[in-house]
């Protein structure tokens, strides 16, 4: 790989997921396009089938990556035609009411892989490396970041007024260029592994030199598992992208 070249058309990124129990189902979606597009959502497990609302809004995400208000009204009524809401039991309609909650984090590709826009809602991480050094992330920047309750996206539209003081364009975006980096790498990683990796590097440790071992599935869900165990990093649902 040119060292400022991170997108080609035959390299596929490294993809891995842990459900928060192996008897549990996994909240979190991801997806990729053909034309440079990735996409990663999670959902809230207490919310109304969030695994579903996660699922549309990386399908729309990669389909469609021009995030706007338009878009996310057209993302809701998607859901909404899942189900029948009079159908429902009475308690399932109450939460089916109060909406379904989810991140998203959107990456494209720009100027031949040697630009990325990402766009992000709630707290799952992007994160900017070069070789195992973190150049930037975003949208947070300290582990102390999430403790705070995240503002996710949600289908009850009255939930997503926080994104009316929001420019789209300003507040939702960041711009990384891999100009000028000999080892470029992107990850994009669930609040789990987005806490633990920003907790690692403020011990001083080099935590992505960590994921950069894990190249399969089985060695990813061992490493979640040991870390869990350890109590560095929550039972959650966890994913992480990576494109080395």
């Amino acid at each position: 790989m040119r060292p400022t070249d991170l997108h080609s058309k035959s390299r596929l990124p490294l993809a891995f997921s842990v459900p928060k129990r192996e008897d549990q189902h996994n909240e979190d979606s991801f997806r990729r396009s053909a034309k440079g597009v990735y996409a990663l959502s999670d959902g809230a497990s207490v919310s109304f089938d969030s695994a579903s609302w996660a699922r549309i809004l990386v399908r729309r995400y990669t389909r469609d990556p021009e995030f706007t208000r338009e878009w996310l009204s057209a993302a809701i009524a998607e859901f909404r035609q899942l189900y029948d809401r009079d159908s429902l039991p009475w308690m399932k309609q109450a939460s089916f009411d109060k909406g379904s909650f989810a991140s998203l984090l959107g990456v494209r590709m720009a100027d031949g892989g040697r630009a990325i826009q990402v766009l992000s809602v709630g707290d799952s991480l992007a994160v900017l490396c070069d070789g195992d050094r973190i150049k930037a992330t975003f949208p947070l920047s300290t582990a102390a970041e999430f403790t705070r309750s995240p503002q996710l996206i949600c289908t009850n539209p009255t939930h997503n007024a926080f994104l009316d003081k929001m420019d789209f364009a300003y507040d939702l975006v960041a711009d990384w260029s891999f100009r000028g980096l000999e080892q470029p790498a992107l990850l994009c990683m669930t609040d789990a592994l987005g806490h633990w990796l920003l907790s690692q590097r403020d011990r001083d440790c080099s935590p992505v030199s960590v994921l950069r071992r894990l190249r399969t599935p089985g060695a990813f869900a061992r490493f979640v598992q040991q870390e869990r165990a350890a109590g560095r990093m929550k039972r959650d649902d966890t994913t992480l992208i990576a494109l080395w």
